[in-house]
């Protein structure tokens, strides 16, 4: 009897390969089934209790798949963001420091106005400086561009190049700094992507404390400071907003900061407020029965431009203090170097004895949250923000904390809307789960028996070829830190039947050689070399699908072909080169009549 002939080396080399493709798999998706360590049990020294979670704190990667809000319930939030009141603003801030820097030159101007379309005009005295008051505005702002001028006035139309990038970057940034507080407020595996022009959603698995994320998220923590004036006594200020509403017609009960600062630009129009001023109100908060409400507003004069911004801001803590032997909680400000000075420069022309009422106004989302009095300049770049006093305790030291992470994580750059909220419970997200489960199980039991029953020996081959496949993608998905939905999970049942089709092209090219007359060896050798280019095509037109879901298709999509690409990837590997090594051992050392 002749000896059986060993294993070619590129058998081996093959061999060895898949072992490590194995290797791989099973380290990278074992972590996914300990769940995540933040849930685990741990003793007071801080080492899981449970032996199998030691193992994978101290042996296996950190990675793992995370589950779709679908799967681990939680809440969805869809923000709009007010790019173009932005870009609006931006411009009207612009135009204003133009006007300040030019003032100072010896150049008057006078009003101006910007529109809905973003185009502006600009009142200027003396004609001969139009092309300075050009030059300032130039230095200021890309935004606007000079068409031209029609006696006095200056009219300029929006740089819509610029103003586009300008919108991506307000988009960007906002997204950033959502992305930011989430991680500051410690929702794990959060998903933020951008859906249109000017929305957001924000998915968050796990959170059920609706309200909280609402006021976290938009909650914009455009803060200021800005120095109080007294040209106008307190007494005065309720009338003259009074008499505003009433020619305006705008109610008593809207207390908006938008509405507030519009009564001002009345105001102002009328001469009846500085050039310079502008009221803020501040909200008093109810005692005993009423505590926490808000049972009226204070009017403030103060300067209609913030000195001071909360981009400087270093570091912000919320602490627990005593007032008057009342304890209540605050904001502690740590300010970078330039804010610190420009905080010193503030609190110095505040202490100032021309500038009474020597108070800074600490202005939060138009609403001012406290006007502490200044005895001396303060230089140290620190300050504080004080929660409101009808407030109870627990609804302080919540607000505070709150107030902190925002400040910290950054001012969003434009104003954001809650326009469409879902929260998914979590036994709902287990019921996905075991759904998807079942259909992964009953879809993996009907494809093993139905190659079983066809193709036998191979059919058993191309089975333990795609439990293979299954492992693969997990792994991957573990090692990127993708996120697993439940379309993600249709997706992963595709990709099995993909993978066994494969082996039902291979199988079929290995019949057709035996009845062309090839020996078993043969046929094999033959059906492997000839399908190979006919797999490739597949796979190449089954991935173009996939790239065009995953760039053009909604989060739900994209979480299918995310799956269905990684499924491609592997299926290419596991069902031509997994079963050919497995095929090629079976045919030259046994005694097996047909494999295909």
């Amino acid at each position: 009897m002749q000896d059986k002939m060993p294993m070619p080396p590129v058998w081996w080399i093959k061999s060895i390969i898949i072992l490590c493709a194995l290797i791989f798999g099973v380290l990278y998706t074992l972590p996914t089934f300990f769940g995540n360590p933040s849930e685990w049990q741990r003793d007071a020294n801080g080492v899981p209790v449970k032996w199998h979670e030691r193992i994978a704190e101290n042996i296996l990667p950190s990675s793992r798949v995370n589950l779709g809000l679908d799967l681990k319930g939680g809440l969805s939030l869809t923000l709009n963001v007010e790019v173009e009141k932005a870009v609006q603003d931006s411009i009207i801030r612009a135009i204003t420091r133009a006007k300040e820097t030019i003032l100072n030159e010896g150049i008057k101007t006078g009003s101006f106005k910007v529109n809905e379309d973003l185009s502006a005009t600009v009142e200027i005295e003396n004609l001969a400086q139009v092309q300075a008051f050009q030059k300032r505005i130039n230095e200021q702002t890309l935004l606007l561009l000079y068409e031209k001028t029609i006696g006095n006035t200056l009219y300029f139309r929006a740089n819509k190049t610029y103003v586009a990038d300008f919108e991506k970057q307000l988009m960007q940034q906002a997204i950033n700094t959502i992305r930011n507080r989430i991680d500051q407020f410690g929702v794990s595996e959060p998903n933020i992507f951008q859906a249109g022009n000017t929305r957001i959603v924000v998915e968050l698995p796990g959170m059920s404390d609706t309200q909280r994320a609402k006021q976290l998220l938009g909650n914009t923590a455009q803060l200021d400071f800005r120095l109080v004036l007294n040209s106008i006594t307190q007494e005065q200020l309720p009338v003259l907003l009074s008499e505003a509403r009433k020619s305006l017609k705008i109610s008593e009960e809207d207390t908006l900061p938008t509405t507030i600062e519009t009564l001002s630009q009345w105001l102002r129009d009328n001469n009846k407020l500085p050039k310079n001023a502008t009221i803020i109100l501040k909200r008093i908060y109810g005692q005993g029965a009423q505590a926490g409400k808000v049972i009226s507003n204070f009017p403030y004069l103060v300067e209609s431009h913030a000195k001071l911004t909360g981009d400087l801001i270093e570091d912000a803590q919320s602490v627990q203090t005593a007032e008057n032997y009342i304890p209540q909680y605050s904001v502690s400000l740590k300010f970078k170097p330039q804010g610190a000075k420009l905080f010193g420069e503030i609190t110095t022309q505040a202490a100032d004895s021309k500038n009474a009422p020597h108070e800074v106004a600490i202005i939060l989302d138009g609403n001012l949250q406290s006007a502490p009095y200044v005895k001396a300049p303060i230089t140290g770049g620190n300050a504080s923000i004080t929660m409101g006093s009808g407030i109870n305790m627990a609804e302080q030291m919540k607000q505070a904390q709150d107030l902190a992470l925002v400040l910290r994580a950054g001012a969003l750059p434009a104003s954001v809307k809650v326009v469409e909220e879902r929260q998914i419970g979590p036994t709902e997200g287990a019921q996905n789960i075991h759904a998807g489960v079942i259909s992964t199980i009953v879809a993996a039991i009907l494809v093993v028996v139905v190659m079983l029953f066809i193709y036998g020996l191979s059919g058993l081959v191309a089975n333990v070829a795609m439990v293979f496949n299954v492992l693969l993608i997990l792994a991957f998905m573990a090692l990127f830190g993708a996120t697993l939905t439940l379309p993600g999970i249709a997706g992963i049942v595709l990709t099995m039947a993909i993978a066994v089709d494969g082996n039902v092209v291979i199988n079929e090219r290995i019949r057709e050689e035996i009845r062309s007359g090839f020996n078993q060896k043969q046929a094999f050798y033959k059906g492997y070399t000839t399908s190979f280019r006919t797999l490739i095509d597949a796979h190449i037109t089954s991935a173009v699908a996939g790239i065009v879901l995953m760039i053009y298709g909604n989060p739900t999509v994209k979480g299918f072909a995310v799956t269905l690409l990684c499924g491609i990837v592997c299926t290419l590997f596991t069902s031509y080169y997994v079963t050919e090594v497995i095929g090629q051992w079976l045919v030259e050392r046994t005694k097996i009549k047909r494999f295909g």
